[in-house]
C-alpha cells in the first residue's frame, strides 16, 4: 500500500478530519475508490466530571495497563468520535471506542461473548423446536439433504416464503458443509417455486441466528423468499445507489469500488472472484459484506469465512446473515460467466450491473438484556464500538 498504512478508524479520521478527500497524488491509486464513495469526519468532545462521579468512572472506564485512576477518568472526559458516511447508500456509522466501556444494566462483563451448546441441548428462555416439529411443507413437497430440510413457514413474511431447517439443533456447530447444503436447498426451492409462479423472480435468503437476532425458535433455520413485481427494499436501495453512482462516474461500478476501497485499506480477503470485508460503515460492531459477480464456490467460501469468524473468532452467539440474489434470468439464477460478460448483459438492457451480496452482522449474546437497536440507529446513524481495522487485524488481514 502506498503511503502510510492506516491501522485504526481513528487514524482514518485523522486523515480526513473534515470530510475532505485523501490526497490521491501522494498515495497513487489507493484512495481513488475510497474517495468516490466515502466521507469521513472526526470530532472530539469534553465533559466536566463531578468529583462525586469519579469513583464510578474509574471502575467503568478502567483498562488493563492503566497505571493510575486518572487514566480512566481522562478516557471518559475526552472522547473522539469518527463518522464514516457512504454518500451513495447513505449508510453512516459513528465510531466511539469509549462506548464499549459503558455500564450495562444487567452487570454483564464487557468481553467478547462465547458460549457453546452441545447438540440436543436448549437454552433457558428459548423455545426448543426439533426439525420434526416443522410439519408444514410447500404445496410442491419437501426438499431434503444431509444438513437440512425445507418447511413452509406458518407465519409468512410474504406469499412465497419457505425455510431451511437445520438437522443439528445448535446453530453454533457450524462448518462449510452446512453452508453448502443450506444454499443448495435454498436455490433448488427458488427454481421449483419460480416454475410454479413464473412472475416471481426476486430471491432473498435470511438467517436470523437465535432470538436476539430475530428468530422465534432457537433451533437453526433460515428463510427464503421469492417476490413478484420488484425486489425487496434494501436490494432496491442498493440498486438505486449503484445507478446514481454510474451517472456520476460512468467508467466505474459502485460495487467494484466498494471492494477496492476496503481491499486497499487491507480490510478484506479475496477468494478467487469473491471478496469478504469488514465494513467501514457497519450497522453493528462486527459486520461483514461479501460481494461476488458469480454464485459459485468462491462466493460460498467467502461467506463461510465470515460466519466462522463471527462464531469462532469473535464468539458471536446471535447474528444475521442475508444474501441478496439478482433477479432470475431465463427461469433460473444467473449462471456463472466472465465478469465483463455479466456487466455487458446489464448494459445492453440499459440497467446497472448488480452482483450477488451477503450481509452478516453480530447481534450480541443470548443473555444480554441491552437492546442493540435504538431510535438513533433506526432514524439517525449506527453507533458502533468496534474498530473495523482491529477486526481485520485479529483475522490476519491487516498485516
Amino acid at each position: 500500500m502506498a503511503g502510510k498504512a492506516v491501522k485504526s478508524i481513528q487514524e482514518l479520521g485523522e486523515l480526513l478530519k473534515c470530510g475532505d478527500k485523501v490526497d490521491a497524488e501522494s498515495n497513487s491509486h489507493v484512495w481513488d475508490a475510497f474517495n468516490r464513495i466515502f466521507k469521513v469526519s472526526m470530532k472530539s468532545s469534553q465533559m466536566t466530571i463531578p468529583k462525586s462521579f469519579e469513583a464510578k468512572l474509574t471502575r467503568w472506564f478502567h483498562l488493563p495497563g492503566d497505571v493510575n485512576e486518572e487514566e480512566s477518568i481522562k478516557r471518559a472526559e475526552f472522547q473522539t468520535i469518527v463518522r464514516v458516511f457512504d454518500r451513495w447508500t447513505c449508510n453512516q456509522t459513528c465510531f466511539n471506542a469509549a462506548r464499549a466501556l459503558k455500564p450495562l444494566n444487567n452487570g454483564e462483563a464487557k468481553t467478547p461473548h462465547s458460549v457453546e451448546f452441545p447438540p440436543g441441548t436448549t437454552v433457558p428462555g428459548c423455545d426448543f423446536c426439533s426439525p420434526l416439529d416443522y410439519t408444514a411443507a410447500d404445496l410442491w413437497g419437501r426438499l431434503d439433504n444431509e444438513s437440512g430440510l425445507t418447511a413452509s413457514n406458518v407465519a409468512k413474511y410474504d406469499a412465497l416464503h419457505s425455510m431451511v431447517v437445520f438437522k443439528e439443533h445448535s446453530p453454533s456447530h457450524w462448518n462449510k458443509r452446512k453452508l453448502h447444503d443450506m444454499l443448495d436447498l435454498c436455490t433448488e426451492w427458488f427454481e421449483i417455486t419460480h416454475r410454479n409462479h413464473p412472475q416471481a423472480i426476486y430471491p432473498i435468503l435470511n438467517w436470523n441466528c437465535r432470538a436476539r437476532a430475530g428468530a422465534s425458535q432457537h433451533h437453526g433455520h433460515s428463510h427464503m423468499l421469492l417476490a413478484e413485481n420488484f425486489h425487496y427494499g434494501q436490494w432496491e436501495r442498493l440498486q438505486q445507489a449503484a445507478k446514481m453512482y454510474s451517472l456520476e462516474y460512468p467508467e466505474f461500478n459502485y460495487f467494484d469500488d466498494l471492494v477496492s476501497a476496503h481491499r486497499n485499506l487491507r480490510l478484506a480477503k479475496t477468494f478467487g472472484g469473491a471478496c469478504v470485508f469488514t465494513h467501514l460503515a457497519p450497522y453493528c460492531g462486527y459486520e461483514f459484506k461479501v460481494i461476488s459477480w458469480n454464485f459459485d464456490d468462491d462466493f460460498k467460501l467467502a461467506i463461510n469465512e465470515a460466519v466462522e469468524a463471527l462464531i469462532h473468532k469473535f464468539g458471536s452467539e446471535c447474528f444475521n446473515l442475508c444474501i441478496h440474489f439478482p433477479p432470475f434470468c431465463n427461469g433460473q439464477l444467473r449462471k456463472s460467466a466472465p465478469v465483463e460478460e455479466i456487466k455487458n448483459s446489464y448494459l445492453e438492457t440499459g440497467d446497472v450491473p448488480m452482483p450477488f451480496m451477503a450481509h452478516l452482522v453480530d447481534r450480541g449474546g443470548v443473555k444480554s438484556s441491552s437492546s442493540d437497536v435504538c431510535g438513533m440507529r433506526i432514524y439517525g446513524s449506527a453507533i458502533v464500538n468496534e474498530d473495523p481495522f482491529s477486526i481485520a487485524q485479529q483475522l490476519g488481514w491487516l498485516v
